[in-house]
């Protein structure tokens, strides 16, 4: 991973001075050669090199992120697990129309199979003979849980520039348990985790025997019993189970020899349980009678889902009434042509769907429920959030379908470029949109994570502080050019002679046919021969005068008004300031004095011969002591600046081991500054 500051992209650069590096094709890139850009006003990155033709180079790898690359981290660790276990695998990065490459990761090896999917591209399927191992957002239903007793999952940790693999076990009823990939092991049964083993052993143990007055050592405590029924009736309701909550309600009421507070519990969870049953029967009186309307108004495909729906959840126990409208429904579905039952799997198919799709849509608003913009590299999530919505239809609730509505609006407005500007300028100034704080993060205004940390910057507070830096860069370049007007030196008009015209007009066709850009060579020349004003200006005169452009008094040092250095003042004064103070008549600078000097002997008459006694030189008034931030020789040392690693202060100390590189880097880059 390339680092996105300035400084620590100069290490990476020493690091890898031997190394290329290539866009890979299996993150969907060109197989081109990358090179490193590196920046001061916005984030470090890879770049492809130009095409030949000098047209810009075109790549077809959209995602970049960090996540781009799982199914490479995967293989990596995948084939490291099983080495260490004496297997040697295949790897297959499998590709179905519409799936981007890594969506599936198939890891084959002499005893067994597995099948990663690292997104919702290609739906699971669970008979095949290859164990599948579901990403976080990949969703399963309740049946399969069930019927299933398990599922893998699998999720990847960033730990420095590196990706960690965890599986995880997902049951019904029960909450997804994380283990390192090292914890788990390969069985009869497929891959394994030490929940796994939990679960099985829990569903192959055997059933406990019945309780009975003979066998009294045997019998557990009643307070014991009485815990493990309510946990029982709980998971019962769960699953809605109403056989299982009538039987524990049964063995609750039998129930003696606990204490009365106990007791009372026992008797609030019966009482609700026996509410809980009573709606359930009237939700079940509603399917049958759902289900009889459906027949005699010869509506197969309501027919083929409530028949589904009382497999499921009505069929045991049925009273004579409910078999008759049951049999009566199976009847009117099995005499149906050929046609119409195609007609029936087909809207079955749609409806299973959509219904895929709504999960789909979940997943996705799940997603972004961290983003108040649509940016560039969420195209891909929002491009499939309003397909799957629009499959989804009537199945998404009207919050889901505000929520859609949303993005679609900003999808229409087209993506905004996210501006990348480093946190320690930004964070000095407070935003625009969120309102938030010097020294605050920004967060987010709208959706459902309203008022939570945004992941970046809103680009209205990150627009301040470019705009700001486009000004800056303005205003120096103004700077720049008033600055090579005023210190152009004048040339020297004396008369000649008038042989030396004579000559020169002789010479002049010759200088006349001289090349132009030696005269621009020449005034360059001139320009870089120009001292700067702080050389002009004696130290001693540096802070004499009030400052026209940040108004510091005399004696007093400028504002840092242009982030040059690491403190509030600056190292040297404004040029404004030094300028006032050549311009003044009371003092000017070495420069100055010698050619004005040298001016006066050229007009005046030859001075009287001097004395041989020279008079006493008068003494200079010593000035008051003033503050001083450095000076245009000076050498910043490492313990001077703030640690840009551990935000250690000037004369402070590292944390929390010794001094680090990147203090030593920033001292030198303001010595760097400071020279020129």
């Amino acid at each position: 991973m390339l680092p996105m500051e300035a400084i620590e992209l100069d290490a990476f650069r020493r690091v890898h001075a031997d190394d290329t590096f290539w866009c890979g094709t299996l993150l969907g890139g060109c197989g081109g050669q990358l090179t490193t850009k590196l920046y001061t006003d916005r984030a470090c990155h890879f770049a492809h090199h130009p095409d030949p033709d000098g047209l810009p180079h075109v790549c077809g790898r959209r995602s970049r992120g960090v996540d781009s690359a799982d199914h490479l981290y995967v293989r990596s660790a995948a084939a490291a697990w099983l080495a260490g276990r004496g297997e040697q695998a295949t790897f297959e990065y499998t590709c179905t129309e519409g799936a981007p490459i890594g969506s599936v990761v198939d890891v084959r090896w002499r005893h067994g199979a597995l099948r990663v999917h690292l997104d919702q591209a290609v739906t699971p399927v669970w008979d095949d003979g290859v164990e599948p191992v579901l990403g976080t957002m990949v969703p399963v239903d309740r049946d399969t849980l069930i019927r299933r007793w398990y599922v893998h999952r699998i999720r990847l940790n960033s730990v420095g520039t590196a990706r960690h693999v965890q599986i995880g076990t997902e049951a019904f009823a029960r909450p997804i348990e994380w283990f390192a990939l090292d914890e788990c092991e390969m069985t009869e049964r497929g891959l394994s985790t030490p929940a796994i083993e939990r679960i099985v052993q829990a569903r192959t143990a055997p059933r406990p025997s019945l309780w009975s007055p003979g066998k009294a050592r045997k019998v557990p405590e009643p307070e014991a019993r009485a815990q493990a029924l309510l946990r029982r009736l709980v998971y019962a309701r769960r699953i809605e189970s109403v056989p299982v909550v009538k039987q524990v309600c049964g063995d609750i009421e039998d129930l003696t020899g606990v204490d009365e507070e106990l007791q009372e519990q026992l008797e609030a969870a019966v009482r609700h349980a026996r509410i809980w049953l009573v709606e359930q029967d009237k939700a079940r009186r509603k399917l049958f009678d759902n289900l009889n309307r459906a027949v005699e108004q010869q509506k197969p495909g309501r027919v083929r889902r409530l028949l589904r729906r009382v497999n499921a959840t009505a069929s045991e126990d049925r009273t004579d009434a409910e078999l008759a409208v049951y049999e009566r429904a199976t009847t009117y579905f099995d005499s149906l042509d050929d046609l119409t039952r195609d007609a029936v799997e087909a809207e079955a198919d749609t409806e299973k769907e959509a219904h895929k799709a709504a999960a789909r849509v979940r997943s996705a608003l799940q997603r972004l429920r961290g983003y108040d913009a649509y940016t560039f590299n969420l195209r891909s999530q929002v491009e499939e959030l309003v397909r799957s919505a629009a499959l989804a239809g009537e199945l998404l609730t009207r919050g889901e379908a505000r929520r859609v509505e949303v993005w679609k609006k900003r999808a229409a407005k087209g993506p905004q470029e996210q501006l990348h500007v480093a946190r320690r300028s930004w964070i000095q100034r407070s935003c625009p949109r969120c309102n938030a704080e010097q020294g605050k993060d920004c967060v987010l205004v709208e959706g459902p994570n309203t008022g939570k940390p945004r992941k970046n910057a809103h680009n209205e507070r990150l627009q301040l502080i470019l705009d700001e830096r486009k000004a800056s860069q303005k205003m120096a370049r103004q700077q720049k050019k008033a600055r090579q007007e005023v210190e152009a030196p004048a040339e020297p008009m004396q008369p000649a002679p008038e042989a030396s015209e004579r000559e020169a007009s002789t010479r002049r066709p010759l200088q006349e046919r001289r090349p132009e850009p030696d005269r621009g060579q020449a005034h360059e020349a001139r320009m870089k021969a120009a001292a700067r004003l702080h050389h002009q200006v004696p130290r001693g005169d540096w802070y004499r005068m009030l400052c026209p452009r940040c108004h510091a008094g005399p004696g007093k040092l400028c504002e840092n008004d242009d982030r040059v250095g690491p403190s509030a003042k600056r190292q040297l004064p404004h040029d404004e300031r030094l300028r006032r103070v050549l311009q003044s008549g009371d003092r000017t600078g070495p420069g100055e004095q010698q050619k004005s000097a040298r001016d006066e002997r050229q007009h005046q008459a030859p001075p009287p011969a001097r004395p041989k006694t020279r008079p006493p030189r008068p003494r200079r008034r010593e000035r008051e002591p003033q503050e001083t931030a450095g000076s245009a020789a000076r050498t910043w040392h490492a313990k001077e600046v703030t640690c840009p690693k551990c935000q250690a202060g000037p004369n402070s100390p590292c944390t929390p081991h010794g001094l680090h590189q990147e203090r030593v880097e920033w001292a030198k880059e303001f010595t760097r500054k400071l020279w020129g």
